[in-house]
């Protein structure tokens, strides 16, 4: 009997613990996914931050989901995604714990293009809250839909992932097919394509842009994320999709979420919106250029020497500001790995 009274107060403290969140948060934040999703012709990460995204889906506001590589069967593999939380919809009612039909999000999927552009200006064209556009890939297709509604960009946050430069030991991994800058402080990082493009048009100096360039790589560092890989996996078919979507790639054997960040920043219950410089779930940033853009924000180097206008200066000390930007995520990772561990505890309960 004691020990029945004990795992009921546990359930009931972990409920109003998550009724508490989102009341912190009456308004779920909005938000619009570009996300580069493919199958087997790419990095996995993003289904992985897609099964991640579905966990949360009912403390956000998913105003639409952008798989922009058409060509690479983006839209099949947000589809299986999507197949996965349908059982785990029917079979743990996530209807009942405020969660989004799997129509509803069947339906939040961009077709083409033109779709994507449609969804964006609806959802951008809403003054009542922010939209956050989280990207999740290159900035290209982003770029595209923005150009052409530069108007809109004052009514959304971008939030980007490895979207500057390029640590100098990665460039011994570029595709053949891509520009090799004669100086390795010149070259843009994995997800660069597109992003200065945005960065030098003057009509977006003032757009609220929180750029994570190096300190998302904290989410793959030491022995936490493959056991975590592990945990998440008992937890219904999102769970168990967790590994099948890494089993063609020997070396992705953990939780990658390498996109994941975008979201934590929103999700954080305990992190300002607003203040991209407080401590959150997604890391610690600076606001290096306050006059000339004043909604921008990117790694922080702490006590590392960094030239953010012109960081060839300061280049021999990359490694040093890549470490420090990545410990900013590392310090509030487990924190973040227990409030996961504790939702699904609930959700996955009949």
């Amino acid at each position: 009997m004691k020990h029945i009274l004990i795992t009921g107060l546990l359930i009931l403290s972990g409920f109003l613990a998550m009724l508490s969140c989102q009341q912190k948060n009456e308004t779920r934040p909005r938000i619009l996914v570009f996300t580069d999703i493919n199958i087997d012709s790419g990095d996995p990460d993003d289904r992985q931050s897609l099964i991640h995204l579905l966990w949360y889906a009912n403390q956000l506001d998913i105003q639409g989901i952008v798989p922009d590589r058409w060509d690479a069967r983006g839209l099949e593999a947000c589809q299986q995604v999507v197949t996965a939380y349908e059982k785990d919809y029917a079979e743990f009612q996530f209807g009942k714990k405020s969660y989004p039909a799997p129509t509803a999000v069947r339906n939040s999927f961009a077709v083409d293009f033109n779709d994507a552009v449609t969804r964006f200006q609806k959802a951008a064209s809403e003054e009542k809250s922010p939209l956050y556009v989280l990207i999740w890939g290159s900035m290209v297709s982003f770029g595209e839909v923005l150009r052409s509604n530069p108007e809109l960009s004052k009514n959304i946050r971008v939030i980007t992932i490895g979207t500057d430069l390029m640590m100098a030991a990665n460039r011994a991994y570029l595709p053949e097919s891509w520009e090799k800058t004669e100086k390795p402080c010149e070259q843009y990082n994995w997800n660069g394509h597109g992003r200065n493009q945005i960065f030098n048009d003057a009509r977006f100096k003032t757009m609220w842009w929180l750029e994570i360039n190096w300190t998302y790589e904290g989410m793959f560092t030491g022995e936490e994320p493959a056991e975590m890989f592990e945990k998440l996996s008992v937890y219904g078919a999102l769970g168990k999709h967790i590994k099948e979507v890494v089993k063609n790639e020997s070396w992705a054997q953990y939780f990658r979420v390498g996109d994941t960040p975008s979201v934590l920043y929103v999700i954080d219950p305990e992190h300002d919106l607003d203040d991209p410089t407080q401590k959150s779930w997604a890391g610690k940033f600076t606001k290096p250029f306050p006059g000339e853009r004043p909604n921008y924000y990117t790694d922080l180097n702490g006590p590392v020497e960094w030239d953010y206008s012109n960081p060839c200066n300061t280049w021999e000390n990359h490694i040093e500001m890549n470490a420090h930007a990545k410990s900013t995520l590392e310090s509030k990772r487990q924190e973040m790995y227990d409030a996961l561990i504790n939702k699904l505890k609930l959700i996955y309960q009949q």
